[in-house]
């Protein structure tokens, strides 16, 4: 078995902001494994939702708040995998259920480096269509750019335009991360939590 990508628990004297930040370099540092292993994902069960969570990250911003939120809803019982888009094969788009979308901007709206392929992928005529899918985006930006968050709400309004369905609001983060970071996980888990008890799901297999 690979050893797991470590990181900084959440007992640990640092803010959530701080605690992604550390966790996103740690997890740079351990992407030098020639395979990446999802992160936060304990064996699952015939019981256990899955919600997957793709990260598109320049600088391990977006992929420590991703990897942290795959760990506390691991922790509420669901079996949340995270991934990085460029890992993602869109051909498991058709098995999803529940996805969440954590994206930072690049450069004047660019899409970071490691989305760009699942981006060119999902923008084109080949995207299926995504109808059984809820999802969700949390978009990481710096509104002194004139193109704040220009990813996150691409793939919001792309997966919209696909007949994905919300299953939460985009929220949208300046620099200042912790703060709706905090919002969106929580308007997330309370929809989740709400799906599970009222919709038959996709189990874990």
């Amino acid at each position: 078995m690979m050893p797991m990508v470590p990181y900084i628990p959440e007992n640990a004297p640092f803010t959530p902001a701080q605690r992604a930040w550390i966790n996103g370099f740690l997890a740079g540092l351990f992407s030098m494994q020639p395979i990446r292993q999802p992160v936060g994902t304990p064996e699952t069960s015939p019981t256990r939702p899955t919600v997957t969570i793709l990260f598109g990250s320049q600088t391990g911003t977006a992929e420590g708040l991703a990897r942290e939120a795959g760990r506390r809803l691991n922790e509420q019982g669901f079996a949340a995998t995270v991934t990085g888009m460029e890992a993602y094969d869109p051909a498991r788009l058709a098995q999803e259920r529940f996805l969440l979308i954590v994206t930072s901007t690049y450069g004047d709206g660019d899409m970071p480096d490691n989305a760009q392929t699942f981006w060119d992928f999902l923008a084109s005529d080949r995207a299926p269509a995504l109808g059984h899918i809820q999802f969700s985006v949390l978009a990481l930006g710096d509104s002194s750019y004139p193109h704040f968050c220009a990813a996150g709400k691409a793939f919001d309004a792309r997966l919209e335009a696909l007949g994905a369905r919300r299953l939460h609001p985009r929220v949208d983060c300046d620099v200042d991360v912790e703060a709706p970071f905090e919002q969106w996980f929580q308007g997330v888990l309370q929809a989740l939590q709400t799906a599970n008890a009222t919709q038959p799901l996709r189990q874990a297999a």
